[in-house]
């Protein structure tokens, strides 16, 4: 007789893959908190961001693995016009809430700090894109790859994406202050 059953086993995994993941990006965020805090305000947007991601990505995950159980989506299907309006979908909204947290940061600086720096709107705008250039693929292939392995994508994304989307989010945040 078995212990655990199979959904058991995935749920843990999943969350222990998202345990090593928030460690990976504390560390990173430990070592590079000198160039994040050089930006006034970006202490402030940085949990709001890092949710955004997750969330955005958990979202279309869960999505596309409705779908996969529907029969809505075919296992191999990834240019199914479902999945276009999805990714869509999520690109714009995450583009327009990062700019939305840009702005609130901005403004908050201005009337509390005294300071403007609007490029913080635009370092938002710009790590929000790449970080959905590289989140939406990981998201795509991992939960086809699971679906198709047999597992069930709802029990292993939504904390294996919160954990790549930190990850992602960090990185994409590093390289937008390094380009602006």
């Amino acid at each position: 007789m078995d212990l655990f059953d199979k959904n058991f086993r995935e749920i843990f995994s999943a969350q222990l893959v998202s345990i090593f993941g928030g460690l990976i990006v504390g560390s990173i965020l430990a070592i590079y908190t000198d160039k994040i805090l050089l930006i006034p305000g970006m202490l402030i947007l940085l949990p709001g961001f890092l949710e955004m991601r997750g969330n955005i990505s958990g979202t279309l995950a869960s999505r596309l693995s409705s779908g996969l159980f529907l029969g809505v989506v075919q296992k191999n299907g990834f240019k199914a016009k479902i999945i276009t309006a999805n990714i869509l979908a999520s690109s714009f909204l995450a583009v327009v809430i990062s700019f939305c947290l840009g702005l609130m940061a901005y403004l908050f600086n201005y009337a509390i700090l005294g300071v403007s720096a609007p490029s913080i709107i635009l370092i938002l705008v710009i790590a929000s894109i790449i970080a959905n250039a590289m989140e939406i693929p990981i998201a795509l292939a991992a939960t086809f790859y699971l679906f198709r392995k047999g597992h069930d994508p709802n029990n292993i994304m939504g904390p294996f994406v919160t954990s790549t989307g930190d990850i992602t989010s960090i990185a994409a945040l590093l390289i937008a202050l390094v380009i602006i």
